[in-house]
């Protein structure tokens, strides 16, 4: 797979991305090493030489257990925001519904007055 990568004076990988941009140079990337690198990114060096990507062989293992912990953790966050998201939506719906009766009740005094001034 190719990426587009940004490198320090030493070789390590300081970014990467999907799509060409400037400052950014295409690397490939072995299929085998998409999971580590997107964990450890930062450990990866780049080869200037040989213009390669070279795996540092020495990567913790994720085990399946941290896996399914930091999805749940994903996912309670994310939950989290959605929870924020719906109560912050309906308070606006609470307020917008409580503007507009403020604006007829205003409506309607304004216009009562007016009436009563003509009389």
């Amino acid at each position: 797979m190719f990426i587009y990568i940004t490198y320090d004076t030493e070789g390590f990988i300081t970014a990467y991305q999907n799509t060409e941009a400037e400052g950014f140079t295409k690397v490939f990337l072995l299929d085998s090493w998409i999971a580590q690198f997107a964990q450890h990114s930062d450990k990866f060096r780049y080869d200037t030489d040989k213009k390669v990507v070279l795996n540092p062989g020495n990567l913790p293992e994720l085990s399946l257990d941290d896996l399914n912990t930091k999805y749940s953790d994903v996912l309670k966050t994310s939950q989290q925001a959605v929870n924020s998201a719906t109560t912050l939506a309906q308070q606006q719906t609470v307020s917008a519904t409580s503007i507009n009766q403020l604006q007829k009740s205003i409506t309607a005094l304004a216009l009562s007055q007016s009436a009563k001034e003509t009389k």
